[in-house]
């Protein structure tokens, strides 16, 4: 109210703290441009888009529901004769009249991988409009297989011939009737014999003979029985079977078969030793390496295999184990290297 008034300018300065751009006059825009023609033109607009989304809708639904997209042929390209491909196309005709442009190619490849393992890849590709066609790559073969198995029937029939054997020797010592029952002439008269046949001094309880089967050994460590041997690779033996194994069915399990494949080649680049074969144990969980050089050597499956190898390799030459004629080195004990000579008791 008392403050001075500023002097009015007759000019206004290009820069200048009280310059001010005259205000513009605000005017109603039209709501649609061009009048009719314009709203004559956004009804066409939205009249096509309609029609747009309603024919995209109808193929969907014709896609979705039509018959004429209906898987109706499953073929398995058949690129080796060990595959089997009418017993995978009898697996997949669950999927026949399925929607085939809406069908998920990974539904096939879970059935095949659960019920076919022995399949490294699956290649799906769809042939419109009903055909479905599979391409499949076996995993390679590793080794040459022996399988060693004991029937458990066998194990207590040799159990029950020890225990009627025990009590036949307690029946004939305990009693002097028992001796005198026996013939003149029979070799059980001499009391020497009789010392030698009816006591369990040194008695070695007798073992069921192991029955072997031979095979193939896939990379996925399965059973192929349906290929011929081939020497031109090791062979890998397997014990303490209780059954005999059946054709595709996994006898050494997948991370074990990594540690197999991966010490042999671990031992060939670091000591260059050639491995010619493999004894896997899975009950007692090791692994024996038979070199070029009839060296064995024992791993553990349950710690790492380089840890163990590099391990030797540091002394083995040191040591001059390689001058040495040694049955086996076991390197299954931490920090330690236990090796057995050819002509020391350990063996026998």
């Amino acid at each position: 109210m008392f403050k001075k008034k500023r002097a009015k300018r007759l000019y206004y300065p290009v820069k200048s703290k009280w310059y001010t751009k005259p205000r513009r006059k605000r005017t109603k825009k039209k709501l649609i441009k061009g009048g009719f023609k314009g709203l004559k033109k956004m009804i066409l607009k939205s009249l096509y888009l309609m029609i747009l989304i309603g024919a995209f809708a109808v193929i969907i639904l014709f896609l979705a529901f039509s018959s004429y997209f209906s898987i109706r042929n499953i073929e398995v390209d058949r690129t080796t004769f060990s595959i089997d491909s009418s017993s995978i196309e009898s697996e997949l005709k669950q999927y026949v009249g399925k929607n085939m442009v809406f069908f998920a190619k990974s539904r096939i490849y879970k059935t095949i991988q659960t019920l076919f393992p022995e399949f490294e890849t699956v290649k799906v590709k769809k042939v419109l409009p009903s055909t479905l066609k599979i391409s499949l790559e076996s995993y390679p073969i590793v080794a040459n297989l022996r399988a060693y198995y004991v029937l458990p029937e066998a194990e207590e029939m040799v159990e029950e011939d020890f225990t009627e054997l025990s009590k036949a020797i307690e029946e004939l010592s305990g009693t002097e009737a028992a001796l005198a029952t026996l013939e003149t002439d029979s070799p059980l008269r001499d009391e020497e014999v009789l010392d030698d046949v009816f006591t369990l001094e040194g008695y070695e309880e007798e073992k069921p003979d192991e029955i072997e089967q031979k095979a193939l050994l896939n990379r996925n460590g399965q059973v192929i029985f349906d290929q011929e041997e081939n020497l031109e690779l090791m062979t890998i033996s397997v014990y303490g079977l209780s059954q005999p194994v059946e054709d595709r069915e996994r006898v050494v399990q997948k991370d074990h078969m990594d540690d197999i494949l991966g010490a042999i080649s671990h031992i060939k680049n670091v000591m260059n030793l050639e491995t010619k074969a493999i004894r896997y144990l899975p009950v007692a969980r090791e692994i024996h390496l038979k070199t070029s050089d009839n060296l064995i050597i024992w791993i553990s499956i349950d710690r790492d295999y380089k840890e163990q190898i590099d391990k030797l390799a540091t002394v083995y030459e040191p040591a001059e184990l390689s001058n040495e004629e040694i049955s086996y080195i076991d390197l299954r004990v931490r920090e330690k290297i236990i090796y057995c000579p050819i002509n020391a008791h350990c063996n026998q």
